[in-house]
């Protein structure tokens, strides 16, 4: 079952990337109303940002794994996702009136592609033996 599951992520791996980034854009440049969870959390967007660059650059590691150079893959592929987080922000106070670009968004951002490639590399040996 597992190896099933296995091998249709990897198929389907890219067009998941693609997928991702195309939403978080849309969504980050598209007026989303204010939902209020009630957890009382300061600042609880930036949870929001490190989550959803979290998965975005979970999935981006996942789907270029074995596609290019460790070098390439350790390197440019976080910064190009730091960099996606920051042309966001950037659009957000430049063509919205609706959205505003934060400095905190972006490093939130930051964050989660960085945590995620060290989660991803402890978990990707575990993911190698099924």
């Amino acid at each position: 079952m597992l190896r099933d599951i296995k091998k249709l992520l990897e198929r389907n791996a890219l067009t998941l990337a693609i997928l991702a980034t195309i939403l978080i854009g849309i969504l980050s440049l598209s007026a989303v109303p204010k939902l209020n969870i009630g957890l009382g959390i300061k600042s609880g967007d930036k949870y929001l940002h490190f989550i959803a660059y979290f998965g975005l650059s979970s999935i981006w590691y996942f789907a270029l794994k074995d596609k290019i150079q460790k070098r390439l893959y350790n390197f440019f592929v976080p910064l190009a996702l730091i960099f996606y987080g920051i042309i966001l922000e950037g659009l957000q106070s430049g063509i919205t009136t609706y959205r505003t670009g934060d400095i905190y968004d972006a490093l939130a951002n930051t964050v989660g592609v960085i945590v995620s490639l060290v989660v991803f590399k402890r978990i990707i040996k575990w993911y190698r033996t099924i």
